[in-house]
């Protein structure tokens, strides 16, 4: 709020919360006191529905099957009309890809939500269940309500940390039996380094590397490519993973190909709270 009453050109951030990014020109621009937590609720309602971009006009909610959505090369980014009262169309560029309608509005506004009677940001606890979705027109939708309570007592921070190192390595199998020899190099990787790496992940791309299961579905792929990681204190020790994979080639079953290894150092993080009163904004003003 003080950058925007600075009237800077651009106003760099480090953390902020997503809704809030778009919640700050409404209340400058409308001069809605920050304690009217229905206001501060209603424009966090607007912002969650724009904050992930071309999500609300139709990426992530796509399915060329079920979800159709034209034009994804040029989808369009989404903008919002907004009036004091709170409300707004939320719209895109004429001409553009994609779409807005009430169903990508509908799991735009769920998206990432916990509990919908109390979505937590920095400004407000927001009710979502009292928010009103129309179609007003094409690629117009409307939204309206929202209330909110007082803002929570503390702020999540995000905390980063050294969390060691992760090996990995991919090899490809194609052809017949693929799968057999995928999983028999598997096994092989799994008695050699299980008893090094307590967390050591085997997954068969293409069969089941997502769910983790092929959920008794009878499957005989042409190919599959066996991924193994594993986490690591050193790099050295990180990058045995990656070894032992490309070992499989003389080493394994026949016809392993295109084999890669690599070492990532990783950096874990975890998100605590803390008393908001413990933190104090600074804002520097620079010319260029």
């Amino acid at each position: 709020m003080d950058a925007l009453k600075s009237n800077a050109d651009i106003i760099i951030t480090g953390r902020v919360a997503d809704p809030s990014l778009f919640l700050a020109p409404m209340i400058h621009e409308f001069g809605w006191p920050v304690d009217d937590y229905d206001l501060m609720a209603k424009g966090t309602v607007v912002g969650h529905l724009l904050e992930c971009a071309g999500q609300v006009t139709g990426g992530y909610f796509a399915d060329p099957v079920k979800k159709p959505v034209p034009d994804l090369d040029t989808l369009g980014h989404p903008f919002a009309d907004i009036f004091v009262d709170g409300s707004a169309i939320i719209s895109k560029v004429e001409g553009t890809g994609g779409e807005v309608n009430l169903a990508t509005a509908k799991e735009q506004l769920l998206y990432e939500v916990v509990n919908p009677y109390s979505y937590l940001t920095p400004d407000v606890s927001a009710d979502f269940t009292t928010v009103h979705l129309e179609q007003v027109g094409e690629n117009q939708v409307k939204v309206w309500g929202g209330t909110g309570k007082e803002k929570p007592p503390t702020l999540k921070v995000s905390v980063g940390y050294q969390a060691g190192f992760l090996g990995e390595g991919e090899i490809s199998y194609a052809g017949c039996n693929a799968l057999a020899r995928a999983w028999l190099a598997g096994e092989i990787i799994e008695k050699r380094c299980k008893g090094d790496f307590s967390d050591l992940r085997i997954d068969y791309v293409g069969v089941s590397s997502i769910h983790r299961t092929d959920f008794h579905h009878t499957i005989e792929p042409y190919e599959v490519r066996l991924r193994v990681a594993a986490n690591a204190p050193t790099a050295a020790k990180a990058a045995l993973i990656g070894e032992e994979v490309e070992a499989l080639y003389t080493n394994g079953p026949a016809g392993g190909g295109g084999a890669r290894k690599y070492v990532t150092e990783v950096i874990g993080i975890v998100s605590v709270l803390v008393d908001r009163q413990n933190i104090i904004p600074k804002v520097a003003f620079f010319e260029s």
